[in-house]
């Protein structure tokens, strides 16, 4: 998130002043807004079937399985729902799109490895082993499926004719969860252990264990990233980790503790995308590790499976909320504080247009965007306010009172704090961005024109 404030360097009795202190010049500030997400939230026909996984399928619709509600769910694009009942089921896990243009299902429960046509059609397929507890499931790049035998402590592969092979992990009081495919062609998959580990397969068979280095972090969800590496949850350690090719893992701490992060997924902006059970929000980290979280609308919604769909727009399941969400992504926003006109103009920077015109305090001359990007905070030094904006709806929710000409805002790095200068009453105002209410005003120098956040403190720099 970058900020940008323009402003005139004058001079009054030899001392710097900002434009807007002058009479008659106006001072116009802009921020950058990221790309803001919008959730749109499907209810799932069957009360409490608990969907859990979700899946692009061939036919341009999304797949996903009901944990405890028995059934296959498809999802049009535009939120039509249907279920088809699987006979035999007890707890379906994972489902991917096939090589062959079905959809391929793992039941835990009823240990066997389903298959269901884009039309519905069920075929089921037993698992050698007895309660293997099949999970995770995916197609690897020789044409075949395979899965997880989470209580075996295997890997399974599973031709589409129905043909099973197992292969025995070499740590056997193992528990394999997810698996993906790794721009190596090998299948790649978590294992929540103690310890933790993340397994590599070849499709040859050829089993290597790497252990993460918080051993007892519990890795769940996997997939490739656009940098080449294997990005996982951690749902124990909460944390996101990145493990390259060759076995090397760095971990990122998700800012909501015990968030409880399940599945992740690469989305269409080139980032990763996990969602939370417990921290309710669904995450992006980018291939830096810079991580955002974006809060799900229904509350205790306890988010799991997540996927990027054919529409182009990231799908996840609300297992508690028992609904199917989308998220639509929107490209950066450009935020305009009109100093003349008492508003706010919004710009979309990919068509040059202002896309709304919001009205706000008394004389606006800055403005500060958090690093989630769906709040902008605008310090009205005419009115002694800081409006607030909803940028997924370019709405003000609340008007929060200040010190003396607020002139200047900075937003603290997880956004949990906005910081504003009032030049006219020596101050700053600390609002928590939670409850949007001044916490703190604190005495600074005369005149304080600008604030700045660094990780760890903030400054005040005085005129």
């Amino acid at each position: 998130m970058k900020s940008i404030t323009m402003t005139s360097r004058l001079s009054m009795n030899g001392a710097p002043l900002r434009a807007f202190f002058l009479a008659g010049l106006v001072l116009t500030a802009a921020a950058v807004c990221s790309a803001q997400v919008t959730f749109t939230e499907y209810p799932v026909p069957t009360a409490g079937s608990s969907p859990l996984y979700i899946t692009a399928g061939p036919d341009g619709n999304l797949w996903f399985a009901e944990l405890t509600g028995h059934r296959i769910g498809r999802a049009t694009p535009t939120g039509v729902i249907t279920e088809f009942s699987i006979p035999a089921s007890v707890s379906l896990f994972g489902i991917t799109a096939g090589p062959d243009g079905n959809l391929w299902f793992a039941d835990g429960g009823a240990n066997y490895i389903g298959r269901i046509t884009p039309a519905g059609v069920i075929t089921e397929f037993p698992v050698p082993t007895a309660n293997s507890g099949p999970v995770g499931i995916t197609a690897g790049a020789d044409g075949s499926l395979w899965f997880t035998e989470y209580y075996q402590a295997k890997i399974g592969r599973i031709t589409t004719t129905g043909t099973i092979t197992e292969y025995s992990l070499p740590t056997g009081s193992i528990f394999p969860n997810m698996i993906t495919v790794g721009a190596d062609g090998n299948l790649w998959f978590t294992e929540s252990g103690p310890p933790s580990k993340i397994g590599r397969i070849t499709t040859a068979g050829a089993i290597t264990e790497f252990a993460v280095p918080n051993s007892n972090s519990t890795p769940l969800g996997i997939t490739p990233g656009p940098d080449g590496n294997l990005w996982f949850t951690e749902e124990g350690g909460n944390e996101i980790g990145r493990i390259s090719t060759a076995g090397v893992i760095p971990e990122f701490p998700i800012p909501t503790s015990n968030s409880y992060p399940q599945l992740i997924s690469m989305g269409p902006d080139g980032n990763l995308w996990f969602a939370e059970y417990y921290g309710n929000n669904i995450g992006r980290i980018t291939t830096t590790g810079v991580i955002t979280e974006f809060p799900v609308p229904t509350a205790g919604s306890g988010s799991s499976g997540i996927t990027t769909g054919p529409d182009g727009n990231l799908w996840f399941t609300e297992e508690l909320g028992n609904k199917i969400c989308k998220i639509t992504l929107h490209g950066p926003m450009v935020y305009v504080a009109n100093a003349g006109s008492n508003s706010v103009s919004v710009i979309n920077p990919t068509t040059q247009m202002v896309v709304a015109a919001i009205s706000v305090g008394h004389t606006p001359v800055d403005v500060a965007v958090t690093p989630n990007g769906l709040a902008a905070y605008v310090a009205n030094a005419g009115s002694n306010s800081v409006s607030v904006i909803d940028t997924t709806t370019n709405n003000v929710t609340k008007t929060v009172a200040v010190g003396f000409n607020p002139v200047n805002i900075a937003i603290k790095r997880d956004g949990t704090r906005a910081y504003v200068a009032n030049a006219g009453a020596n101050s700053v105002s600390v609002i928590d961005t939670s409850t949007n209410a001044v916490v703190h005003t604190i005495p600074v120098g005369q005149n304080p024109v600008h604030v700045a956040v660094t990780p760890r403190r903030f400054v005040s720099l005085e005129a």
